[in-house]
C-alpha cells in the first residue's frame, strides 16, 4: 500500500549558519553515564515547549499542527476508498508522554516509546468508495480523535559534513502507531442524506478499531513523515556537537 504525503507547506531555512539548541532544551552529553535517561527526559521537556515555533532551530508548533493535504490509499480488506484531506488541523500532541527514548551511537538509530493521551484531527475531506461494503461518497469537514494512542518512532540517521562541522539527517523512519480507541464524524457524507449517514456512522463506530486497522499501514506511513519532517529541521540546522557534544 502506498501513501501519499501530498505536500507540507512550511518552507525551512536548512542553510546559513550553525546554531545551538535553544538554552531552555536539556542537552544531553553522549560521555554522561546516563545519557539514555538524559534523552528520554530532554525529549519530553522538548516536546511540552512546541505550542510556539523555535524558528531559529527550524522546529516547527505541534499545538496545533496544520498540514495543507494529505492522502491515504485504500485498504485491502475493509477500505475500498482513497482517503483525500485537506485543512487538516492537530492538535494533542504536546501532551505526548515519552516512557523511553534510547539513541544507539554505533547504529545511529534513535527510538522513541511514547503515549498521545488524546489528540485530535480536524479536516475537510473527499471520499468515492466503499467502507465495510457500504457505498460512500461524500465531501465536507469533520473530526477524528484518537484515544489513548501508543507510538513506537524509530530514526534511522546518516551523518554529514557541512562548513566543518557534523550534521545528522533522517534516511529511514519508521512508526507504528495504536491507539485504544478512536472517534470520528463529519458531515455532508451521502451528499447530505442524513438518514444514510447516520446509518453509516453507526456502523463506523462499531467498527471502527477493524476499519483502522485495514488503512494503519498508510497512516503510520503518513505520519512517520510528518514527524520525520519535524526532526529533520532541527538536525539539518543545528550540528551533532551542539546536540550531544564530541563522541
Amino acid at each position: 500500500m502506498k501513501v501519499f504525503l501530498i505536500t507540507v507547506c512550511v518552507f525551512l531555512t536548512y542553510f546559513g549558519s550553525a546554531v545551538k539548541l535553544p538554552s531552555s532544551f536539556i542537552k544531553c552529553d553522549f560521555k554522561q553515564t546516563d545519557f539514555q535517561e538524559c534523552l528520554t527526559t530532554a525529549v519530553q521537556n522538548a516536546i511540552r515547549q512546541l505550542n510556539h515555533p523555535f524558528n531559529e532551530v527550524n522546529l516547527l508548533a505541534i499545538e496545533p499542527l496544520e498540514i495543507p493535504s494529505l492522502s491515504i490509499a485504500a485498504g485491502s480488506r475493509i477500505v475500498f476508498t482513497q482517503q483525500n484531506y485537506k485543512n487538516l488541523k492537530f492538535s494533542g500532541f504536546n501532551e505526548t508522554t515519552c516512557s523511553k527514548v534510547e539513541f544507539d551511537v554505533d547504529t545511529k538509530t534513535l527510538k522513541l516509546d511514547c503515549v498521545v493521551p488524546r489528540f485530535r484531527i480536524e479536516f475537510d475531506y473527499d471520499l468515492h468508495g466503499q467502507v465495510l461494503l457500504i457505498p460512500l461518497y461524500g465531501k465536507g469537514s469533520g473530526w477524528s480523535i484518537f484515544h489513548d494512542n501508543h507510538l513506537v518512532l524509530t530514526f534511522k540517521f546518516g551523518e554529514y559534513e557541512k562548513k566543518g562541522k557534523k550534521y545528522y539527517n533522517i534516511i529511514k523512519n519508521e512508526l507504528l502507531m495504536q491507539p485504544r480507541e478512536i472517534e470520528i464524524d463529519a458531515d455532508n457524507l451521502f451528499d447530505g442524506d442524513e438518514e444514510a449517514a447516520e446509518r453509516f456512522k453507526k456502523i463506523l463506530r462499531e467498527n471502527i478499531l477493524d476499519v483502522y486497522d485495514d488503512v494503519k499501514s498508510g497512516y503510520e506511513e503518513a505520519y512517520g513523515k510528518i514527524f520525520a519532517f519535524i526532526l529533520d529541521g532541527l538536525l539539518m540546522k543545528v550540528p551533532v556537537a551542539d546536540l550531544f557534544g564530541e563522541k
